[in-house]
């Protein structure tokens, strides 16, 4: 039988993601910056910059402080899409797995009798037909 509860983990999933207003892939990354020629120990910053990767290369841009907590939860809702998705993934798949059992057990493989002498393969697998 298939669990009510995996359906309804899915459900919620779907809804959670459908209220992700705005995403933004990459990284955020502070830096501090110092001068080369003084002796004094000034910094400069902290500055924020961007980093992701598009059409196969990287890129990086720096992220002005007005725009930095808009960046910053875009890219944690990323994050958590990503997030998401994975355990989407896992619970169809593992949804996936319940069927495909549930199919067996209707189709059981005693009932059927030996396997054809053309399927080598699906035989060693089964080791060797069906007992």
């Amino acid at each position: 039988m298939i669990s009510p509860s995996i359906q309804q983990q899915r459900a919620k999933i779907l809804q959670e993601i459908a209220h992700i207003d705005s995403m933004i892939r990459g990284h955020l990354s502070q830096q501090t910056l110092k001068p080369k020629r003084s002796s004094a120990s000034a910094t400069y910053g902290p500055y924020y910059t961007l980093q992701r990767h598009e059409n196969g290369a990287n890129n990086c841009q720096r992220i002005s402080p007005e725009e930095l907590e808009f960046i910053s939860q875009a890219v944690h809702a990323h994050a958590r899409f990503q997030e998401l998705t994975r355990r989407y993934a896992q619970l169809t798949e593992q949804l996936t797995w319940e069927r495909q059992s549930v199919q067996v057990k209707k189709n059981s493989i005693d009932s059927r009798g030996p396997l054809p002498p053309n399927l080598p393969v699906l035989k060693s697998a089964l080791g060797q037909g069906r007992r």
